[in-house]
């Protein structure tokens, strides 16, 4: 790995960790979206004609080797140094593209409780954020698994990327919330009832032959999640839901070598509205509300409606 051109374990006498990756190929989390949320309509209106996203935050933990006390301060300084200096740091790590990263904070370190004579090691975290993350312009799944399962993304089966889900429909078989009835200020109208947007988290597992399939198909697959506008979510037995990005919750990489690579991860997705839910009533009916006093009732304690 270098960093603005410098291999960092000539320049420093440290090497990267490879838990480190998990944050470099974990999708950015998408900034807030404006919507319209009526309350005599279902759901939400977006506006999702720009797809933005938040600085992401990254971890990069090294390891440091050391004879003593004096080797270990001089090359970790002098790392603080150059990877703290105003600007951004280029760091290359042998993914065929470059991350522009931030510096933020030195989090967390493990320094030996004494340095002897000989190998002294020392562990470390540096946490940086990433502006613009390189996003790749893969659109198309390469390789994949054949096992096709349970859910697509705008017409490809999530097997085309390499990717299963490893539980239920949990999240799709919930209800949205309701929302709060409409009111004028005095009246509540209570006999329609209309449903909230809502969110499904996915937790998935995804396996490619290669390294660089897999950094084909994680990029396909999120290029397919994130482009302007809705998206077409297929799930078996439910059809199909429109869906948008909203984040990545984790990303974890269980194997990486040039005969295999393996990952698991999350995602959040919002459905605006959701079309197979039908709250019904379609009769307005009210309820007196005065709104020192609370619902106004009549002598014998029976709720004052208007039909």
């Amino acid at each position: 790995m270098t960093t603005d051109g410098k291999d960092i374990t000539t320049e420093y006498g440290c090497l990267l960790l490879r838990g480190s990756y998990n944050d470099l190929f974990r999708y950015p989390k998408r900034k807030a979206v404006e919507y319209n949320n009526w309350a005599e309509e279902d759901g939400t209106e977006p506006d999702l004609s720009e797809v933005l996203f938040e600085p992401k935050p990254i971890k990069l933990n090294f390891l440091m080797k050391a004879g003593s006390v004096g080797e270990f301060l001089s090359k970790y300084d002098k790392l603080i140094a150059d990877i703290s200096a105003p600007g951004l740091r280029k760091f290359d790590f042998g993914f065929g593209k470059s991350h522009n990263l931030r510096y933020d904070a030195n989090s967390d370190y493990a320094y030996p409780t004494a340095f002897n004579e000989g190998n002294n090691f020392a562990v470390f975290t540096l946490d940086f954020f990433e502006d613009n993350p390189p996003f790749g312009n893969a659109q198309f799944p390469e390789g994949g698994i054949y096992r096709h399962g349970s859910y697509a993304i705008n017409g490809y089966d999530f097997g085309n990327f390499g990717i299963v889900s490893d539980k239920g429909f949990g999240d799709i078989l919930t209800y949205p919330a309701a929302k709060p009835p409409f009111s004028d200020g005095r009246t509540v109208y209570s006999s329609t009832v209309r449903s909230q947007h809502k969110e499904i988290k996915l937790s998935l597992q995804m396996t490619a032959k290669s390294k660089a399939e897999f950094i084909n198909n994680n990029a396909a697959f999120f290029n397919q999640l994130t482009k302007p506008g809705t998206q077409e979510l297929y799930v078996r037995s439910f059809g199909t839901i429109p869906v948008y990005y909203t984040d990545c919750t984790d990303f974890k990489i269980e194997q990486w070598d040039d005969s295999k690579a393996a990952c698991r991860f999350g995602i959040a997705l919002t459905v605006p509205v959701v079309t197979r839910i039908d709250f019904g009533g379609t009769t307005q009916i009210g309820a007196l509300y005065d709104t020192d006093g609370g619902y106004l009732a009549d002598e014998n304690n029976r709720l004052l409606i208007l039909q």
